[in-house]
């Protein structure tokens, strides 16, 4: 037959008595540069819309980054993203598996999956 022993309670003194802190202060928030960056992103994300819809609507234009990608063509992949109204920096990397672009600003960065497999 098995009996159950519980184990005593712990004692242990509270942390908060026995080494008192003085609270932490934090410098005033200044939201400037975050919104800096949020209207940043904002113009990113109307890149990566256009970077899409012009995949999505134009066989030949995803035919030709296609194959850009399968010469690891990067500068002419960028290129003919500059072409259609790109305005962000942009770099590319490829996979067998799909195509990441990274677009970004000062402030903001933005990355875009897209699988081709």
């Amino acid at each position: 037959m098995f009996y159950y022993v519980p184990y005593p309670t712990l004692q242990v003194p509270a942390i908060n008595n026995v080494y008192p802190r003085a609270p932490i202060t934090y410098p005033p928030v200044d939201a400037h540069s975050f919104q800096r960056a949020a209207k940043e992103s904002m113009r990113l994300v109307a890149d990566a819309s256009l970077i899409t819809q012009q995949i999505s609507s134009s066989l030949a234009f995803a035919q030709r980054i296609m194959r850009a990608a399968e010469h690891s063509d990067t500068a002419s992949v960028i290129r003919i993203l500059k072409q259609i109204g790109v305005k962000s920096n942009v770099d590319i990397r490829f996979s067998p598996e799909g195509i990441r672009i990274f677009l970004s600003l000062t402030s903001s960065r933005l990355l875009l999956l897209l699988r081709w497999e």
